[in-house]
């Protein structure tokens, strides 16, 4: 199968956990049901729609995980006040029962990702035009819709799967595609995380979860698998 390659990146970042409450801790890395939103925006989709639409997509993500910052955000909880049809000088124009919340964001520094995407028929050869072309029919963002987020065309590549072995995997993976090679991972001294991140979620908005493997910086990780795939120079296993 072909499978197109760009880079997703931008100045900031944030995606919300969904176990999150009154904090908003951050995904260092784009779960695959923002990918898919994020091609849902490229190709003009309504929301809600690529979930069901590219639920099939075989969608692979490499990079290094991003610096953090936590800032702070004003939450107001209620609407100002309405203006009177006579506005003196002094009148602020707010509610004085008017009630804003401080609430912490964590946000991603210059995030810097790598996607290798296929997508269902009509919209792979769509959606490598559009990124070649530079057309979305919405701004893509890195999470929230003020993070706007720059999409650049690398290539498109057709590829094969490997046979059962171990490969250096140069994508995030998850935990059930393979047995982590330990050994060679203290040696080469890697920085492997394991995080637990939506895969999938339905019209009614349940998400389901997976565990993933990623490298902090990037790095290949040593993986026995029979789910790794050749696109161009790389070795990728699909989220």
């Amino acid at each position: 199968m072909n499978v197109i390659c760009f880079e997703y990146t931008g100045r900031f970042g944030h995606f919300l956990k969904a176990e999150a409450n009154a904090s908003a801790p951050s995904y260092p890395i784009p779960p695959r049901t923002v990918l898919l939103g994020l091609l849902g925006a490229v190709l003009g989709l309504t929301k809600d729609t690529p979930q069901s639409l590219l639920k099939d997509a075989h969608l692979a993500l490499g990079g290094k995980v991003p610096g953090t910052h936590w800032h702070s955000a004003n939450l107001r909880k209620d609407s100002p006040a309405p203006l009177s049809y006579t506005i003196r000088r002094s009148a602020k124009g707010s509610s004085s029962r008017q009630r804003n919340t401080i609430i912490s964001q964590e946000w991603l520094i210059k995030p810097r990702y790598r996607v290798w995407a296929n997508i269902p028929d009509p919209f792979h050869t769509d959606l490598a035009q559009r990124l070649q072309d530079r057309r979305w029919h919405f701004s893509p963002c890195l999470g929230l819709s003020e993070m706007s987020a720059e999409l650049n065309f690398i290539g498109e590549y057709s590829s094969e799967i490997l046979p059962n072995g171990k490969h250096w995997i140069d994508t995030a993976l998850r935990r059930d595609a393979g047995n982590l090679d330990m050994d060679l991972a203290c040696e080469q001294e890697l920085a492997i995380h394991m995080l637990r991140m939506p895969r999938d979620v339905s019209p009614e908005r349940q998400f389901q979860h997976e565990a993933y493997y990623v490298e902090r910086e990037g790095r290949s990780i040593p993986v026995t698998t029979d789910q790794a795939w050749q696109v161009g120079k790389d070795k990728v296993v699909f989220l």
